[in-house]
């Protein structure tokens, strides 16, 4: 996993959205002729008793987002590849700290999707990562990834009730191994999910788990990692299955987070947007 720097892939030559340039803060984009394919939810909010389910349902109407830092320094906790049998380690640690965090779910654990409603019912924000997650399914195509990516919309409206606007690309935006399978693909998608009212996250800094490592090793990585201080930070983490470690180090890493004057809030749509640089 290549280390990020103040919101970029290093070598990338994407403006940080902290530097205070908003004119360069979108990823820079080849124009595409082809129609944003279906995205399997309707632009109407659902109804329900739950504000999220209005404010954060896919809607291709509301195309406004932040890429402005917020007024205090906030980090956003966020874990990819669950939910797995780790959901529930992860879940025990926000909730001793009174956290909110954000979990980009994906299917590659069905005896685990009831955690997903767990995780919203707990007040933490659900986003969409793909089903799949294997990268030559997922990138096979713009309509692979498409439906792919509807696949796990539509279980996640099973068990929360809409289809969340917030998803992660695997690999990140910036990632490269999709030109192993189609060239371009992230140009094309990254346009069109923004097209179909979602928003993509990538990320500002990481613990390093996408690899196995100690607890130990993780908290030091998340120092190093986030020795720029900025304002916003989307933090990649993982409640995958193998991630023991992570559910091990996350007290010490939120225990730094508060000693660094950070305060903790899960990804709304007012959150300031990290995008790497497109590299297919």
């Amino acid at each position: 996993m290549p280390r990020f720097v103040g919101g970029q892939a290093a070598g990338s030559s994407q403006t940080s959205s902290q530097q205070g340039d908003t004119s360069s803060q979108t990823t820079v984009q080849a124009n595409s002729d082809e129609s944003v394919p279906d995205s399997g939810s309707s632009s109407v909010p659902p109804a329900g008793n739950d504000e999220r389910a209005a404010e954060f349902a896919v809607d291709p109407s509301r195309t406004t987002w932040n890429f402005e830092a917020p007024a205090t320094k906030t980090v956003y906790l966020t874990f990819d590849d669950g939910p797995s049998e780790n959901t529930q380690k992860v879940l025990d640690v926000l909730d001793k700290y009174g956290i909110k965090a954000t979990f980009f779910v994906t299917g590659m654990h069905p005896d685990y999707f009831n955690m997903i409603k767990k995780c919203h019912d707990k007040g933490h924000t659900i986003g969409l990562h793909t089903y799949t997650h294997e990268y030559d399914q997922v990138y096979a195509s713009v309509d692979a990834y498409w439906n792919d990516l509807n696949q796990i919309g539509d279980t996640v409206r099973q068990q929360i009730g809409y289809v969340p606007c917030f998803i992660r690309f695997p690999g990140g935006s910036s990632n490269t191994i999709s030109a192993n399978y189609t060239k371009g693909i992230m140009t094309t998608l990254s346009q069109q999910v923004v097209d179909a009212g979602y928003q993509y996250f990538d990320w500002d800094a990481s613990c390093g788990d996408g690899a196995e490592h100690t607890a130990d090793e993780l908290v030091d990585a998340t120092m190093a990692d986030t020795s720029y201080g900025y304002k916003s930070i989307v933090f990649l983490m993982h409640d995958g299955t193998a991630k023991e470690t992570t559910a091990e180090a996350l007290p010490r890493i939120i225990e730094y987070f508060k000693s660094e004057g950070y305060e903790f809030a899960s990804i709304d749509r007012n959150t300031c947007v990290p995008h790497h640089g497109i590299g297919n």
